[in-house]
C-alpha cells in the first residue's frame, strides 16, 4: 500500500481589519492591567510632550530663555511675583541674590510665530524686547534662595514678604525691597550731594547730632534717600547737614520716615527671635504666621501687621510622628458649620493638624478641627488649591486634603488624582526625592504642573495634568527648580540662571524636541492569533503638514525607534522672514486635515501603533491628534 503524502499546512490570512485607536483624552496611564487596560484605546502607554484635551491630544509647544540670572553660574532657586493694581512685579532668585525680571535688558534676536499672540497685548515689539537675558539685582549678598513667599494686605500698603530660614526676612513695599531685622527701618531723604555716601557707615546729623549706621543707599546724583536702622542722640532735622565716616556729606531733605519696625520675640531656648529663623510664612484671617526652621514651633503676629511682637505658638505635642513643620496655609472646607477658611499645619511626615479660630491666643477663638495623616510632602511648594481643596504632592501620589477625611491612610494612594499615573510616580519618589518638587495650576491653559528635579541622572521630566478631565501626560526636556505664573505666562527655573518661559515657540531652548503617543496595547478581541501589522495612519488637525514617524509595538513591549527630522514649517511664517501685507504672520493659520498611510509592519498577540513627530522650528506645529487608524491581519493556521 501506498501511504498517503503529509500536507503541510500553510498560513490562511484573512482580509485585513482596521481598528480605531481614537485621541487619548483618557490620557497616560501608568496604573492600567495592560492586558485589559480601561478605558481602553482612549488612554496611552506613552504620552510624551502631548497634552491631552477634552476633543483631542495636542503637541505642546516649546520654551523659550526669558532672562539669566547673574552670571549664569547658579540655578534659579525661586520665583516670585507682586501683583496690585497695575503694579506688578516678576522676581527670580540664586542662592545669593533676587533680581527683579519684569523688564529685561539686552533683547536677544529671536523668532516668532504667527500663531505665539497669546500674550502679545498691543506690541509685537514690546514682547520680543522681554524674550531677552539681564535682571536687575535688587537684595545682594544672601546665604540661601529657597525662598518662601506671601503677598499680604494692612491698612499701611499691599507688602510681598518672603523668608527662606537662612537671611533677614525681606518686605516689598511695592517700589524697594527691605531687610527686617533686630533694627527698625527708616528713610532719609538728601539732597546737594557733594559726596556720596557708604553702606555700613554710621551718618551724623550737624545740627541734630543724631547717629544711624546707613544699611543702604539709593543715590539719584545730588538727591537720594539713605535707610538707615536705629537713630540715637535724637530725630534727624530738616536741613541739616548730613556725613559720614567715609566723606560723604549732603543736606537733610525733611524729616526722617519710619518705615518698618522690627519683629521681636522670644525662642524656645530662651535666645532672641530673629526673622532669619523663619523658614515658612503664610496668611490666615489677617495675621501672619512663621515656621521656625527645624522645629514644630509656629510664630504669628498681632492683626494687620508685617512686624511687632511675634507670639509663639508650640505645637510639639500635636504630632506623633515627629519631624519638623514643612507648610502651613489656608484651607477652605465645609466641616458642617458653611464654608469657612481653616488654618492648617503640615509636617514633613505628612501630619496635619487643622484649626479654626480667628486668634489662637484665646482657647474660645482658637478650635482644633482634627488631625489627618498623608503621605510625606514633595517640598515646601508641593502643593496646589484647587477651588478650596488642597492637593498635596507626596510620596503616596498627588493627594487632595478633602480624602484624608474620609479615607484611610493606608488607602489614600487610591483616592490621589495622581492614580492613572501610580506607578511612575511612585518611581518618580524613589528616585527623585533629593531635592524639593514644586506645583502649580495655570488656568490660562487648564494645565497643572508638577515640576520633578532633575536629580540621580533622571532626565528632565514635568507630570501635566488637564486641570478639567484629570488626564495626565509626561513633558519631557523641561528641567525646572521652580515655577511661577505672571502675567498670565507660565515660567520654570532651572540650572545656571535661566528663567525659561514654556509653552512659546516650537523649540526648546532652541533645539527640537519630540513628541511620542503609544496607545494602549490591544488584542483585538482574540488573544489566541497573532496579528501582522500592516498599514497605520495618524489623523491630525493642524495649520501645517507634519511629517510623522509611525511604527508598530508588540506584545506590551514599547521600543520606540530613533526620533524623525523636524517637521518643515514654511519659512514665510517666522518673524522677520515674511513680507509685511503678504505673509500670513500675525493672523490665525487655517487648519487642515492630514492622515497618510504608513507601512508599519509588527508581529505580536498584541500590537499597538506609535507615532512620534520632532518639532524643530520657532514655529509651534500646534497639531491635534484626531485618531490612529491600524490596520492588521490574523494568522490562522489551518490544514
Amino acid at each position: 500500500m501506498f501511504m498517503r503524502p503529509a500536507v503541510q499546512e500553510k498560513p490562511v490570512l484573512r482580509k485585513a481589519q482596521t481598528y480605531r485607536f481614537p485621541a487619548p483624552i483618557a490620557g497616560w496611564k501608568a496604573n492600567e492591567n495592560i492586558a485589559a487596560p480601561n478605558p481602553g484605546p482612549q488612554g496611552a502607554i506613552v504620552l510624551e510632550n502631548i497634552f491631552p484635551t477634552a476633543t483631542g491630544a495636542q503637541i505642546r509647544r516649546g520654551s523659550a530663555i526669558y532672562a539669566t540670572l547673574g552670571a549664569g553660574d547658579s540655578d534659579v532657586t525661586a520665583l516670585f511675583t507682586y501683583n496690585f493694581g497695575n503694579n506688578k512685579r516678576f522676581f527670580g532668585s540664586t542662592a545669593t541674590t533676587v533680581y527683579d525680571i519684569t523688564t529685561i535688558s539686552s533683547p536677544i534676536n529671536y523668532q516668532l510665530s504667527t500663531e505665539d499672540s497669546d500674550h502679545i497685548v498691543d506690541d509685537l515689539g514690546n514682547f520680543i524686547g522681554q524674550l531677552s537675558t539681564g535682571g536687575l539685582e535688587v537684595i545682594e549678598g544672601l546665604s540661601g534662595g529657597d525662598w518662601i513667599d506671601e503677598q499680604f494686605a494692612t491698612t499701611g500698603g499691599n507688602y510681598l514678604v518672603i523668608v527662606n530660614g537662612e537671611d533677614p526676612m525681606h518686605v516689598f513695599d511695592g517700589s524697594a525691597w527691605y531687610a527686617i531685622s533686630d533694627e527698625p527701618v527708616n528713610r532719609l531723604n538728601y539732597d546737594a550731594e557733594t559726596a556720596p555716601f557708604t553702606v555700613g557707615q554710621t551718618v551724623t546729623g550737624g545740627t541734630s547730632g543724631a547717629t544711624a549706621v546707613i544699611v543702604d543707599v539709593v543715590d539719584n546724583g545730588t538727591t537720594g534717600h539713605l535707610i538707615l536702622g536705629t537713630v540715637a542722640g535724637g530725630p534727624f532735622m530738616d536741613n541739616e547737614p548730613l556725613t559720614d565716616g567715609a566723606g560723604g556729606a549732603a543736606t537733610a531733605d525733611g524729616a526722617i520716615i519710619a518705615l518698618f519696625g522690627t519683629i521681636t520675640g522670644t525662642k524656645p531656648d530662651g535666645s532672641p527671635l530673629l526673622t532669619s529663623d523663619f523658614s515658612y510664612v503664610w496668611a490666615y484671617k489677617n495675621r501672619l504666621f512663621f515656621i521656625l526652621k527645624d522645629s514644630l514651633d509656629v510664630y504669628y503676629l498681632p492683626v494687620d501687621q508685617i512686624t511687632g511682637a511675634a507670639t509663639l505658638f508650640p505645637m510639639g505635642a500635636q504630632f506623633s510622628l515627629g519631624g519638623k513643620l514643612m507648610i502651613g496655609t489656608t484651607w477652605a472646607l465645609d466641616f458642617g458649620n458653611g464654608l469657612n477658611d481653616n488654618c492648617i499645619f503640615m509636617t514633613d511626615e505628612g501630619e496635619i493638624v487643622v484649626y479654626n479660630g480667628t486668634n489662637p491666643a484665646s482657647a474660645a477663638d482658637w478650635q482644633k478641627v482634627g488631625r489627618y495623616q498623608m503621605g510625606k510632602p514633595r517640598g515646601p511648594k508641593a502643593f496646589m488649591r484647587a477651588g478650596g481643596d488642597l492637593v498635596f504632592a507626596t510620596d503616596i501620589g498627588f493627594v487632595p486634603l478633602s480624602q484624608a477625611l474620609q479615607v484611610d491612610y493606608s488607602v489614600l494612594s487610591s483616592s490621589a488624582v495622581s492614580y492613572p499615573i501610580e506607578t511612575a510616580w511612585n518611581e518618580a519618589v524613589s528616585l527623585r526625592s533629593s531635592a524639593s518638587w514644586d506645583c502649580i495650576v495655570w488656568p490660562e491653559n487648564q494645565m497643572v504642573v508638577v515640576s520633578l528635579p532633575t536629580v540621580n541622572e533622571q532626565p528632565p521630566s514635568m507630570f501635566v495634568t488637564n486641570a478639567r478631565t484629570g488626564a495626565w501626560a509626561n513633558f519631557t526636556g523641561w528641567s525646572g527648580t521652580c515655577l511661577e505664573i505672571f502675567n498670565g505666562r507660565l515660567f520654570f527655573g532651572s540650572e545656571n540662571g535661566k528663567v525659561v518661559e514654556a509653552y512659546v515657540t516650537g523649540l526648546d531652548q532652541g533645539l527640537p524636541y519630540t513628541a511620542a503617543y503609544v496607545p494602549l496595547f490591544t488584542d483585538f478581541g482574540n488573544s489566541g492569533a497573532e496579528k501582522i501589522g500592516g498599514m497605520a495612519r495618524m489623523q491630525t488637525r493642524g495649520p501645517y503638514d507634519i511629517q510623522p514617524l509611525l511604527s508598530c509595538q508588540e506584545n506590551y513591549v514599547v521600543d520606540l525607534p530613533p526620533p524623525p527630522s523636524a517637521t518643515f514649517v514654511p519659512g514665510g511664517s517666522q518673524w522677520g522672514v515674511g513680507i509685511w501685507g503678504q505673509s500670513t504672520w500675525g493672523t490665525a493659520q487655517t487648519k487642515t486635515w492630514q492622515g497618510d498611510w504608513y507601512s508599519v509592519g509588527g508581529l505580536g498577540y498584541a500590537l499597538s501603533p506609535s507615532a512620534q513627530v520632532t518639532s524643530g522650528s520657532v514655529i509651534p506645529l500646534d497639531t491635534e491628534i484626531v485618531s490612529i487608524d491600524f490596520s492588521y491581519d490574523i494568522s490562522d493556521w489551518g490544514a
